[in-house]
């Protein structure tokens, strides 16, 4: 079946091709009903080789199987990850169950995040009274700058990042904050009933915008829980 067009007639010849196309992809099976056809057959590809319609297919599939193939080993490789960071929670958690005081939570609090968590700089800020253990670990008591940023950091998700301003640094990280090239902001409790968490780091990607805070909001639920049973609010 033909059809005659005209040499200027562009948009007939186009049509033509779609209906081709379109032809083909209704009947996937027509070069098994029409080998001879398939045959005839050739595309050229990048290099100026003559390849056959079957071998361009295999091509394309196998394409697209190492792409599926690089899809499952990104997500093997996050899968793996993920049983890490399980276990270095559970461990955390541990420690922190097996805390038998405040300056114990504290310890335990900052050797964990140390060792299992590769986490340079720590300090927990706590409302009320008292003194505490480590590196920027205090009780502030009635402290105005506390209270201001945990109304900004205290509410949602850990906030993450590289940009938080210089005066914060200090404020959180005292004498090491000229070593903070990255951190993570974690409330304890709802709006920071207890505080907060900062985690430091030298590493300017370690804690970005976007990355994911599920592990950094369980880790602050675990050490909030611990704090509540030496020193409640009220």
């Amino acid at each position: 079946m033909t059809q005659k067009v005209s040499s200027g007639d562009k948009e007939s010849e186009l049509s033509w091709e779609d209906a081709v196309s379109r032809y083909l992809e209704e009947h996937p099976d027509f070069f098994l009903r029409h080998p001879d056809t398939l045959a005839k057959l050739a595309l050229r590809h990048e290099a100026g080789a003559a390849t056959s319609l079957i071998e361009r297919q295999v091509r394309v599939l196998r394409d697209e199987n190492d792409s599926l193939r690089q899809q499952l080993r990104e997500l093997l490789a996050i899968a793996r990850e993920n049983d890490v960071l399980a276990a270095r929670l559970h461990r955390f958690a541990i420690a922190m169950a097996d805390s038998a005081s405040l300056d114990d939570v504290f310890d335990n609090a900052y050797e964990m995040l140390r060792r299992e968590f590769r986490i340079d700089v720590v300090a927990i800020l706590c409302h009320g009274e008292g003194n505490a253990a480590f590196t920027r670990s205090e009780f502030m008591g009635d402290d105005a700058r506390l209270k201001s940023v945990l109304r900004e950091y205290g509410a949602g998700k850990p906030v993450c990042g590289s940009r938080f301003d210089e005066s914060l640094m200090k404020y959180l990280f005292g004498a090491n904050a000229a070593e903070v090239r990255s951190a993570a902001l974690i409330a304890l409790g709802a709006q920071g009933a207890f505080g907060l968490l900062a985690l430091g780091s030298h590493d300017a990607r370690r804690f970005h915008a976007e990355m994911g805070t599920v592990y950094l909001a369980k880790l602050g639920d675990i050490l909030m829980h611990s704090i509540a049973r030496f020193a409640p609010t009220g």
